[in-house]
């Protein structure tokens, strides 16, 4: 049986949205609900089906429903105990959230009291990545997996989407891919603000220092590439003020420090937090790649007098 071609999505913020339009492209008649107004309408205008209650989204549905969560993981539980109403046997949630591993289990085998399954998807690539491809990372019991799989080859970048496992397995690999981005921005984010100090005393252009971090070289990255973007946009990073804001994946990363030998994501983390006792330029490239790949807040730099 081909994947279907109706499902409901839960969650229409940048993430949600993005990938609603996605789906839609490829053919699909995506429902929506998002507890916002503001944010429903929005995305009404990008060929979502958009429905005022949870309850509609999921009942539009002809046949076996197919749900996927894109909201903050804390609103996970709440999310998935009133559309389980909506849902029988047989029927599939799939986890978008960065959910800890966990939960997700406990969710799983509590969800199979009823014959529904979850399948937990680790997801990277940004905003942009949910709209034109992005990397998933996904687990689950691999028969259902498998009965769902072009939806993820159809949201996935070409080679991006991996089964790497069962229940919990995606959101664990999602915390590991974590773990390692902590480590790669704090050390880019350290290196470039080393140029930035010696940038007078060497003439150095920091625009032009960044193309051969981009093109060819051993860290070449999407995370180099976002930092250069930051630099190119006139007048961005003076904007920002140069702290790290406490992120959502931050807890999960002090399981991984408490539980693993993680000493590179052990300073990573202290280097954000750190950022919020003494601001400094490290903070602002952090909270700037944070930005471009996710559209996470950024706090606004004061102007004087303030």
């Amino acid at each position: 049986m081909s994947h279907p071609k109706q499902i409901t999505l839960v969650g229409l913020g940048r993430m949600g949205s993005a990938i609603g339009s996605h789906l839609v492209e490829l053919g699909y008649t995506v429902h929506g609900y998002d507890t916002s107004t503001d944010t429903r309408n929005s995305a009404a205008g990008t060929g979502i089906l958009v429905h005022s209650t949870l309850e509609d989204a999921i009942t539009a549905v002809m046949g076996k429903k197919l749900l996927f969560i894109v909201v903050p993981s804390a609103s996970t539980d709440a999310v998935i105990s009133k559309a389980r109403k909506q849902m029988q046997e047989g029927d599939t949630i799939i986890d978008g959230a960065n959910s800890f591993f966990h939960d997700t289990v406990h969710r799983h085998n509590d969800l199979m009291n009823d014959g529904i399954h979850l399948i937990d998807c680790g997801t990277s690539g940004g905003v942009s990545g949910a709209r034109f491809g992005m990397s998933l990372m996904v687990g689950g019991d691999k028969k259902v997996v498998d009965e769902h799989a072009e939806l993820f080859v159809d949201l996935a970048v070409e080679d991006g989407y991996g089964y790497v496992g069962g229940p919990g397995a995606g959101h664990f690999v999602k915390m590991v891919h974590d773990a390692i981005e902590y480590g790669m921005m704090g050390a880019i984010a350290e290196g470039i603000n080393i140029l930035h100090e010696h940038k007078d005393g060497l003439d150095l252009d920091i625009n032009e220092a960044l193309k051969p971090y981009q093109h060819g070289s051993i860290i070449e990255s999407s995370l180099i590439n976002w930092i250069a973007n930051a630099y190119q946009q006139e007048g961005y990073l003076e904007k920002i003020a140069g702290e790290v804001p406490l992120g959502k994946t931050e807890m999960d990363m002090e399981y991984l420090i408490e539980h693993e030998n993680v000493r590179i994501l052990d300073a990573a983390v202290l280097q954000r937090k750190l950022t919020r006792l003494e601001p400094s330029f490290v903070g602002t490239l952090i909270a700037a790649m944070r930005n471009q790949f996710g559209g996470h807040t950024v706090i606004p730099k004061k102007r004087h007098g303030q």
